[in-house]
């Protein structure tokens, strides 16, 4: 079953959930994952065959099922409409929707995407810096006791793997640059059952926000 955003976001009262170290957007794989699913029909027959087909073409059994265990919940969080898009969209629309099911998985990256990169955009201040993403940790570390409890080199591979995220879905340019979200017909569709969360976590503006935007 699908999660869905709430007003107040998924699992709120959890822990901050920091698994995504394991990988980052990972296009390739959640596609060859996301169309096993379709040709399958369960999550269940694509890992019975994760192994002996080396559906993610990689060289160690080991690696194959940790990628496997860390990308698979993320696209369950994805709706059928939201899956079809990412098998079947355009190479930026596939990004998008992977960047959908990361934000859905992982609240700390959510938070940040609202918090941080949204704000920045909507005061249109583009540059992403060190201090930004500190004042962030730093916040969050005072009503999450989960991260004030990971060493200086997790907290170092959090940030990096986020960045190269944010990168991957082009939110952020090399440079950390904010870049500007331009939706489809076909994703404003296919996330306004998860709205208005889904269109925060992008750079963009809103419907009444100094203009109209994907709700109109």
């Amino acid at each position: 079953m699908t999660k869905k955003f709430t007003q107040n976001g998924i699992m709120e009262d959890e822990p901050y959930l920091l698994s995504f170290t394991g990988a980052n957007l990972s296009l390739s794989k959640s596609l060859s994952l996301a169309r096993a699913f379709d040709e399958y029909g369960s999550w269940e027959a694509v890992e019975e065959r994760l192994l002996p087909e080396n559906i993610l073409q990689m060289r160690t059994n080991s690696a194959a099922v940790r990628v496997h265990q860390e990308i698979v919940p993320r696209l369950q969080t994805l709706t059928e409409e939201q899956m079809e898009l990412l098998t079947e969209g355009s190479y930026l629309e596939q990004k998008h929707m992977l960047w959908l099911a990361v934000c859905k998985r992982y609240r700390y990256i959510r938070d940040f995407a609202i918090e941080v990169i949204r704000e920045k955009y909507l005061r249109m201040d583009y540059q992403v810096t060190d201090l930004d993403y500190t004042s962030f940790f730093n916040r969050k570390a005072d009503w999450h006791e989960e991260l004030e409890e990971i060493t200086e080199s997790t907290q170092n591979k959090i940030r990096q793997v986020l960045f190269r995220m944010l990168k991957e879905a082009e939110i952020l340019s090399e440079d950390n640059v904010i870049i500007e979200t331009i939706l489809t017909q076909k994703e404003k569709r296919a996330m306004m059952e998860d709205a208005p969360i889904s269109f925060e976590i992008f750079p963009m503006i809103l419907k009444g926000e100094n203009g109209a935007g994907p709700h109109e």
